[in-house]
């Protein structure tokens, strides 16, 4: 028999906890978060922080983990300029010894879900969104109200064919050059308001957000920038997964520039970070449609993600579905698994 459900204390984070949480994580996901990742991304998001719900068992032992961290969504489609709060839900996790408490609805992760909803989600929010495998999808859409958007939309492109590149004499002419990001400063700013109305709906990429999500993140990963003479018209982060493989994990360019993708790819992954890989992946979506257009055109292939990863939401104040469904791009970056 299931141990009693009230065996469990379920209550928000509190000072001291994020040992436990940590041990937690690396018994559920194998691999080892360490502190300084855990604190960026909990407790020094700029759009509010400590999210966390917990259940512990009679014994005092965390036995469940519920979080999210706030990020926010900028979209024009279907009326006015608008910006949404959400939350990017991730760490769901159980201890394998509190899987017998309760059952369903009166389980350790159930319960423990219903708390951050009641305590972080409720009149608090418009929406929470995440991307997670089979097994937490049917958990989420059971007890979470969570509706499915649609499969991860994974491409891959094999780095062995050259990328269609402008030659040296136009490239000097029109004076563009691809450099090593060192800030998200001001310029970012200014890129995302001329770039985004381009996109239709997505998570707002201004320099804010950006010099948290990858400037003070503990896990470095390569970016790079492509200038028209003194303009930004684009950037671009990626990941190194293996010898063989790279990810791009994240992207903003100007659709008035569409030359700028490939020039930034080409140049980015001759350096020395990047240099020798077999193939670039990525989350790259089918929206807007001149984006689409560009990810074909540099030969991207669609294939089945490989963890079998979907997009999911769950409505609070909005209800986003029908604007996901038509508007909204994304990749790797707006997810917690780059």
């Amino acid at each position: 028999m299931p141990a009693a459900p009230d065996a469990l204390t379920v209550r928000p984070y509190r000072e001291g906890d994020e040992q436990a949480i940590l041990d937690l994580f690396e018994r559920a996901f194998h691999h080892r978060r360490s502190l300084a990742r855990w604190r960026w991304e909990y407790r020094d998001n700029p759009y509010g922080n400590l999210r966390i719900s917990l259940a512990f068992d009679a014994d005092g032992r965390l036995a469940a983990h519920y979080a999210g961290y706030p990020v926010r969504f900028w979209t024009d489609a279907g009326g006015p300029p608008r910006t949404w709060l959400a939350h990017q839900v991730g760490d769901t996790m159980t201890a394998p010894e509190a899987r017998g408490i309760g059952r369903r609805a009166t389980s350790a992760l159930a319960r423990t879900l219903a708390h951050f909803y009641s305590t972080f989600c409720d009149g608090r929010i418009d929406f929470n969104y995440g991307t997670n495998t089979g097994k937490i999808q049917r958990f989420s859409r059971r007890f979470a109200n969570a509706r499915l958007l649609e499969p991860v939309p994974f491409r891959v492109r094999a780095l062995g064919r050259p990328l269609p590149v402008p030659g040296r004499l136009a490239l000097a002419v029109g004076g563009w050059r691809v450099e090593p990001v060192e800030r998200w400063d001001a310029p970012f700013d200014d890129l995302w308001r001329r770039a985004r109305g381009g996109y239709g709906l997505l998570v707002e990429r201004d320099a804010r957000y950006l010099a948290w999500r990858y400037g003070a993140c503990p896990d470095a990963l390569p970016a790079y920038a492509v200038y028209r003479r003194r303009t930004l018209v684009g950037w671009s982060v990626f990941r190194r997964l293996s010898d063989e493989r790279i990810v791009w994990g994240d992207a903003l360019f100007d659709p008035r520039h569409p030359q700028a993708v490939p020039l930034l790819l080409d140049r980015a992954l001759a350096a020395p970070p990047l240099a020798g890989a077999a193939t670039l992946e990525g989350w790259l979506t089918p929206r807007p449609a001149w984006w689409d257009e560009r990810v074909e055109d540099l030969g991207f292939e669609h294939r089945p993600e490989p963890e079998d990863l979907a997009a999911v939401y769950v409505p609070f104040r909005v209800d986003p579905g029908e604007a996901f469904a038509r508007h909204l791009y994304t990749m790797k970056g707006d997810s917690d698994l780059l």
